[in-house]
């Protein structure tokens, strides 16, 4: 495995994250995420790590009022784009999640495909959840999708390769670090432009430590689910959704829809 740089993430979520993540599923889950929020139709919903911003505009498209905060102005100028295209105007700003500016301003946050972990140390995390947290109103949801650590360890390490129609080839090499809890991938677009090459370093958490981190930061659990299609959760779920509440403790934590 390749050595990782001490910020990747300036590098991953480039233009090239579009040609290495195709995503045909976003308006189902947009569906779901609709549904899980159930929010009064004009409520501001903050995109955490929106990337190019396709929830955001799936969710603008049903008469919210979205933010997608993200750190990529590649991806961002993606996401204005696609939002002209579309003829919606929601807002998007560049900075780092850990110092989200807002508070008090939104009815709902989401957090999506796994955009948490990227740092080196846990207590940056923590201030994620902090910020997301003041960002948020009183009783204000908070909607987390990720990878399940339980199965993603089970999993690990494989090798995979995409082929598509333009004649692009990816290939991703994945791994878990058992030692520093971390997903670790390479992964290399072959295309008319050459080869280019990136990696990543996610940490994983379990469900008890995402638990703990969001009870920490006033983000109470009232629900877990297996994914995006509203699955019950169990250690052996390829995804998990975690669903909280500011300042609302929950009298037991459901596992299904």
């Amino acid at each position: 495995m390749a050595k990782v740089p001490k910020r990747w993430y300036e590098d991953f979520f480039g233009s090239d994250y579009l040609v290495r993540y195709v995503h045909p599923e976003t308006p189902a889950q947009v569906e779901a995420i609709d549904k899980i929020l159930h929010l009064r139709k004009g409520g501001r919903i903050l995109d955490v790590a929106c990337g190019a911003g396709r929830h955001t505009i799936e969710l603008a498209k049903r008469g919210y009022r979205v933010t997608g905060f993200d750190l990529s102005p590649a991806l961002l100028a993606e996401a204005r784009k696609a939002a002209r295209t579309a003829g919606l105007k929601p807002t998007f700003v560049q900075g780092d999640m850990r110092r989200l500016p807002y508070r008090n301003a939104f009815d709902a946050a989401i957090s999506m495909f796994t955009s948490f972990g990227y740092f080196d140390r846990p207590a940056e995390d923590r201030e994620v959840l902090r910020g997301i947290a003041r960002a948020l109103r009183p009783r204000g949801k908070f909607l987390m999708e990720l990878f399940n650590r339980d199965s993603l360890v089970a999993r690990l390490p494989s090798q995979s390769w995409q082929a598509r129609d333009d004649g692009t080839v990816v290939l991703e090499d994945a791994s878990f670090d058992l030692l520093r809890g971390r997903f670790e991938t390479r992964q290399v677009i072959i295309d008319r432009k050459g080869t280019r090459e990136f990696t990543a370093s996610v940490r994983a958490y379990t469900l008890a430590e995402l638990k703990e981190m969001l009870d920490a930061a006033g983000l109470f659990v009232h629900r877990v689910l297996g994914g995006l299609d509203l699955s019950p959760y169990t250690s052996r779920s390829w995804r998990m959704v975690l669903y909280a509440v500011k300042g609302l403790e929950p009298e037991g934590i459901r596992t299904v829809w």
